[in-house]
């Protein structure tokens, strides 16, 4: 299963755009919250974003982030859960927003990964067997950090700038 994982849009419809043709043939569309709401973003037309994920609506598994407060309306997929699970390769795979459980604050769910946004800084960590990653943003960076996402596929994460360029990787 191929699954792009995306945090912190904040409405940049460009840049979701551009990640979206980069990785055209992917059978889940993760969005870690943080979906519409700009402030700064390049590209942002956040009623362009609603429209461009709607297509993939059927594709997508979506978590809230805590800028995720109005326009809502304009998407048609579920943006409610606070943190959800997928299974992959035999591996469970947690994903939240990063607000309210991070890292130093997991939920009481067994798992194998761990992924957040929120910070908009991307990770990738092994620790203790546990992966636990962080996509960045792709509007947003922080840090010094460039525009990323996530892919996974085949048993390795990958971590991507917008160009689709591989900046880091770790095997499941």
């Amino acid at each position: 299963m191929k699954l792009l994982i995306v945090s912190d849009i904040h409405g940049s419809f460009s840049n979701m755009k551009e990640v979206i043709v980069n990785e055209s043939k992917f059978d889940k569309l993760i969005i870690l919250g943080d979906i519409l709401s700009g402030y700064g973003t390049d590209g942002y037309n956040p009623e362009q974003l609603a429209l461009l994920l709607n297509l993939f609506k059927n594709k997508i598994m979506c978590v809230r982030g805590n800028c995720d407060n109005y326009d809502l309306d304009l998407l048609e997929f579920n943006v409610e859960k606070i943190f959800d699970t997928i299974e992959v390769d035999g591996k469970k795979i947690l994903f939240t927003h990063g607000h309210l459980y991070n890292i130093s604050n997991l939920p009481d769910i067994n798992f194998d990964v761990f992924i957040n946004g929120h910070t908009h800084v991307a990770k990738i960590k092994n620790e203790d067997g546990k992966l636990f990653l962080n996509p960045g943003s792709i509007s947003l960076p922080r840090g010094g950090n460039e525009k990323t996402y996530i892919l996974y596929d085949n048993g390795v994460f990958y971590l991507k700038d917008l160009e689709g360029n591989i900046v880091n990787k770790i095997n499941i």
